[in-house]
C-alpha cells in the first residue's frame, strides 16, 4: 500500500499545480540453509538471514504532476538494501529510478532500468524468481543487463493488451562504445494468456567477468572468461504463461551469444506450474541451461525449485522455498531451503 503525501512546493505556489508524492517499498527476509558439494566432492553447509527470496528489500519515493495537455510528469527514486546486514547496508539506486513524461504519445523515461530481457526471463518462472540463496533457479541466461543507465520509450497502446518498449543503454566510457546496448520488448496479454519477447544487443567490455562458462551452484562460484573486447553480444528471452484460474502454466526460453574472434553461447529453458489454494499458493519450476566456452567446452546445469506461500493479507505473506541444482559431469551440486516473511507497503 502506498503512503501518499500531497506536496505543495514552490512550483505549486507559482503554477497552482500540486505534485503527489508517494512512499512505498517492501521487506523480504528468510532464514536459509544451503548445502554445497564442489567438483572435488567436498561438502559444506551455510545458514543465512537474507533478502531477495521473493523480492529485494526496497524503499521507493515517487512523484507525479499533471502538467496539462494530457501530459503527466513523474519521477522515482527506487533504492534497495539488505535489512539484515549487521554492519549496515547502504541504499543503492536501482531499477525504476529516474524521470519521465507520459501522454497520448506514449511514455519517455530517463534513468536506471534493467534490460527487458531480465523482466521477460523472470516472467517465465513459476517459483517466484527468487535469487541469492534460492537454489534451483539456474535458467537466468537471458537475465543480462541489470541496473543500466538508460533512455526508454514505450509506444502508445494502439492494440488492447499489447505493449512495445524500446531501450537504449549507455556505456559512459570515454573513447569506446563498450558497454553500450540497445534492445526492447513486445508483450501481449489477453484473457489468461501472457506472451513476452525481448532482445538486447551490445558491446562487450572485455573484462574477465564478461562470460560465464560454468554457472555457480550454492556457494560454489561460477567460472568466467573474457569475451573479445568490442565484439557484439546478443541476448533473447521468451516467456509464455496461461492462467486457467485453478492453475497457471509457465514456460520460457533464453539465448545468449558473444561474437568476435571467439564465440561463446548459452541457452536455457524453464517450465512450471503454480496453483492457488485459498490463502496458500504453490509454484514449482524446472529448468536447464547449457554453456559453451570460447574453446567449445560445454557444461549443463539443471535445477528444480519449489515455492509455497501463505497470505496473511494482500500485503503480508509467509513462505517456504526448496531447491536443488546440479552441474553435469559431477562438477558440483547444491540443495537449499528457506523460510521467510514478505511485506509490501
Amino acid at each position: 500500500m502506498k503512503k501518499t503525501l500531497v506536496a505543495v512546493a514552490a512550483m505549486a505556489a507559482v503554477t497552482g499545480a500540486m505534485a503527489e508524492v508517494t512512499i512505498s517499498g517492501q521487506l523480504d527476509q528468510a532464514y536459509n540453509t544451503v548445502r554445497t558439494t564442489t567438483a572435488g566432492q567436498v561438502s559444506s553447509t551455510r545458514t543465512t538471514l537474507s533478502n531477495n527470496a521473493l523480492g529485494q528489500d526496497a524503499l521507493n519515493f515517487g512523484v507525479t504532476e499533471d502538467v496539462g495537455g494530457g501530459i503527466t510528469a513523474y519521477g522515482n527514486v527506487n533504492t534497495i538494501f539488505n535489512a539484515t546486514t549487521a554492519a549496515g547496508s547502504a541504499l543503492t539506486v536501482d531499477n525504476g529510478s529516474g524521470i519521465g513524461v507520459r501522454g497520448e504519445f506514449g511514455d519517455i523515461r530517463l534513468g536506471v532500468s534493467y534490460a527487458d530481457t531480465f523482466f521477460t526471463s523472470a516472467a517465465s518462472d513459476a517459483s517466484g524468481w527468487g535469487a541469492g540463496t534460492a537454489v534451483g533457479q539456474v535458467h537466468g541466461v537471458g537475465t543480462v543487463g541489470a541496473a543500466l543507465n538508460s533512455v526508454q520509450y514505450t509506444l502508445p497502446q494502439f492494440i488492447s493488451g499489447l505493449k512495445i518498449n524500446l531501450q537504449r543503454h549507455v556505456g559512459e566510457t570515454a573513447g569506446t562504445r563498450n558497454g553500450e546496448s540497445q534492445g526492447g520488448s513486445v508483450a501481449y496479454t489477453t484473457g489468461g494468456l501472457s506472451l513476452g519477447y525481448a532482445i538486447l544487443n551490445g558491446k562487450n567490455t572485455g573484462a574477465a567477468t564478461d562470460w560465464t562458462t560454468r554457472p555457480g551452484v550454492g556457494d560454489q562460484a561460477a567460472v568466467q572468461e573474457a569475451a573479445t573486447a568490442g565484439s557484439t553480444s546478443r541476448a533473447n528471452a521468451f516467456s509464455a504463461s496461461y492462467d486457467f484460474q485453478v492453475a497457471k502454466l509457465w514456460v520460457g526460453y533464453n539465448t545468449l551469444a558473444s561474437g568476435g574472434n571467439t564465440n561463446q553461447t548459452a541457452t536455457s529453458s524453464t517450465y512450471g506450474i503454480s496453483a492457488p489454494f485459498g490463502a496458500v499458493s504453490v509454484g514449482i519450476a524446472a529448468s536447464n541451461a547449457s554453456y559453451k566456452s570460447a574453446a567449445n567446452a560445454s557444461i549443463t546445469a539443471t535445477g528444480t525449485k519449489l515455492l509455497t506461500s501463505y497470505a496473511f493479507s494482500k500485503r503480508t505473506s509467509a513462505y517456504f522455498q526448496y531447491g536443488v541444482a546440479k552441474l553435469s559431469g559431477n562438477n558440483g551440486s547444491a540443495t537449499g531451503n528457506g523460510i521467510g516473511l514478505w511485506h509490501k507497503f
